[in-house]
């Protein structure tokens, strides 16, 4: 078993990243409404509210901040 807390943490990457899959996981959510697929695309758009907070989250890290806790 893992000694990773879950839900797992994803790596850090750059805020522009994260806003690009905040803006897949949007448009996925709209394709699978429009498909009819409408628990799937709730999901979708609540992956995409997560990657979009973990985008603002991001950019308010200073550059070279580091967490002292991991």
């Amino acid at each position: 078993m893992s000694d990773e807390p879950l839900p797992r943490r994803p790596a850090l990457m750059s805020a522009i990243r994260a806003r690009n899959l905040s803006r897949i996981y949007k448009g996925l959510a709209n394709e699978l409404r429009r498909e009819a697929y409408l628990a799937e695309a709730e999901q979708a758009e609540r992956d995409a509210l997560w990657w979009l907070n973990f985008a603002i989250s991001l950019s308010q890290t200073p550059p070279g901040a580091v967490d002292k806790d991991s």
